[in-house]
């Protein structure tokens, strides 16, 4: 079978189970063969294939069965973010999760792809060996939160709160319980996830599934209130 990127095709083999299985959607070609080499050199990681926009990851992703998409935030055909609401709820897809690269935090479109389904992100220029460990948090069910990231998903659920105000929060299913709104509160304030886990008596890992359902509830939110304003 062969995919094709921007210019060249990429003949691709997939790996037996249980190899986890990574698709790239990666504009820059010389980017995406380096993401490539870390990614196959990882063990129980294999890249499945490299396309450069969103068309022809529509045509390819289907037939792939991928656990993960590595995507940059933008693309030669527009961005992410309408791809990653189609990721995450459309089966065609078999519903891969997914991270977005992004060069600098304070892009706006960072908080917009997290909304939108995405699944946490790497900064590109950071090491090697923490595009492997993110890959590796994200296929566990980990995310990743810096404070900057962590203040606005509390203005989002903070601007929200008065619209509910007639629940608890811990019994809203689309809001922070308790420990949530801890790790984000933290987070904000520069604590590091072992500190946080430290002080709440859990574990990172348990942190870092905290942080990626922290998306998944802003995710839940924004197309609750979207259908909410689609009835009205």
């Amino acid at each position: 079978m062969t995919l094709f990127g921007s210019d060249n095709p990429y003949v691709i083999n997939l790996p037996p189970d249980p190899m986890s299985r990574v698709f790239l959607l990666i504009n820059d070609p010389l980017v995406a063969g380096r993401m490539r080499g870390l990614i196959d050199a990882a063990p129980g990681m294999q890249t499945v294939g490299w396309v450069a926009t969103m068309d022809h990851a529509r045509a390819q992703l289907p037939q792939l069965g991928a656990d993960l998409l590595l995507a940059d935030l933008q693309l030669a055909d527009g961005w992410v973010a309408g791809f990653l609401d189609e990721l995450s709820t459309s089966g065609r897809y078999g519903r891969p999760k997914s991270l977005v690269v992004t060069l600098t935090l304070d892009d706006s479109q960072l908080l917009e792809a997290l909304s939108r389904g995405a699944d946490g992100y790497f900064v590109q220029g950071q090491s090697p060996q923490m595009l492997v460990a993110t890959i590796e948090q994200a296929l566990a069910g980990g995310a990743e939160m810096a404070p900057a990231i962590a203040r606005q998903v509390k203005a989002h659920f903070d601007a929200a709160s008065w619209k509910r105000s007639d629940r608890l929060d811990d019994e809203n299913p689309l809001h922070p319980d308790r420990i949530e709104r801890q790790v984000l509160q933290w987070t904000c304030d520069g604590f590091l996830p072992h500190e946080i886990a430290r002080d709440l008596r859990i574990s990172t890992r348990e942190v870092a599934q905290r942080m990626r359902t922290l998306y998944r509830k802003l995710q839940l939110d924004r197309r609750t209130s979207s259908l909410s304003l689609q009835l009205l």
